[in-house]
């Protein structure tokens, strides 16, 4: 095995180990989770940068709302996980899924793309380094 290979499975490893973590995650906020009606009031800025083979440089903003919800009388606040390049304007009500027991750490937008956009692109980044990790034995 070399040192490239071990690389590959190395951290497809860990992908796949986050992404099933995530999900178990996910599941366990739809299924014994609660719902609530939360309002977007502000934004969680990140820019990246990139370089082209030209020498240009392009930069990517994400905007990942922070949304505020009640919870047996008491507001909870969190960031959204996935951000997105056009902004939530603030006041927009969104729907919001949670695990009582730690409503602010469990909390996410309810819509696919939000609870399960992470999840899974873990689980394919992941099987593709084990993939060609393994294909590199070969």
């Amino acid at each position: 095995m070399n040192t490239m290979q071990i690389v590959m499975l190395s951290v497809g490893g860990l992908a796949l180990l986050g992404g099933c973590l995530m999900a178990i995650q996910r599941l366990r906020t739809v299924y014994f989770g609660r719902s609530a009606q939360g309002r977007v009031v502000g934004q969680s800025e990140s820019t990246s940068t990139s370089s082209s083979s030209g020498g240009s440089t392009r930069f990517t903003t994400l905007y990942a709302p922070i949304v505020e919800f009640a919870h047996e009388g008491k507001n909870v606040k969190f960031t959204s996980s996935l951000g997105q390049r056009e902004m939530i304007a603030e006041g927009t009500s969104v729907p919001v899924r949670f695990l009582p027991a730690d409503p602010g750490g469990t909390a996410e937008i309810a819509t696919p793309a939000r609870m399960w956009g992470f999840p899974i692109a873990a689980l394919g980044v992941g099987a593709l380094f084990v993939v060609l990790g393994a294909a590199l034995g070969k």
